[in-house]
C-alpha cells in the first residue's frame, strides 16, 4: 500500500491514531491521520485503511516527480549512478596502487594507504549518490 519512492524522504511519516473522542461517540474505533511533515490537517478516518489512504493522498500533493529527464526511466538512472559511483571508486584505488608503485612502497605502509584511498574512493562514490539522489527518485517541491 505505501509506495517506497514516495515516502522515501522522511519527511512524511503517518502517525495514525485512534481518536477517542470518536470512538466513543461512535461506539466503534475511529482514526485520526496526520503527518510528520506537520502540513497535514487531523483528518478524522472511519478505518485504518482510510487514514492511510488519506495520508497517501496528502504525500501525493505534497511531492512531485523526480527531477531528472523524464524520458529516462528510474532503473536506467540507476545504472548510470552505479556505473559513475564505481568509476570514482576505481579512480582513488588506481591512484593508490600508483601512489605505492611511484615511491617503492611495501609493507604495512602500503596496506594502510591503499585502505585508506580504498576508503577516501568510497566515501566519495556514496557522496556522489547523495548528490544524485533527487534526480533518480522523487523528491518534495
Amino acid at each position: 500500500m505505501f509506495g517506497k519512492f514516495t515516502i522515501d524522504d522522511g519527511l512524511h511519516l503517518p502517525q495514525i491514531v485512534i481518536d477517542e473522542d470518536a470512538s466513543t461517540i461512535a461506539g466503534t474505533a475511529q482514526y485520526r491521520a496526520t503527518c510528520s511533515c506537520d502540513q497535514m490537517p487531523r483528518h478524522p478516518a472511519g478505518t485504518h485503511d482510510q487514514a492511510l489512504a488519506a495520508h497517501i493522498a496528502h504525500i501525493s500533493t505534497r511531492l512531485g516527480p523526480s527531477k531528472g529527464p523524464e524520458w529516462l526511466p528510474v532503473g536506467a538512472r540507476l545504472v548510470i549512478l552505479m556505473v559513475a559511483m564505481s568509476i570514482v571508486w576505481g579512480v582513488f584505488y588506481i591512484t593508490g596502487q600508483a601512489v605505492i608503485h611511484q615511491h617503492h612502497l611495501a609493507g604495512a605502509t602500503a596496506k594502510a594507504l591503499i585502505a585508506g584511498f580504498h576508503l577516501t574512493g568510497l566515501a566519495s562514490a556514496f557522496g556522489l549518490m547523495v548528490a544524485a539522489r533527487r534526480y533518480i527518485a522523487p523528491t518534495r517541491d
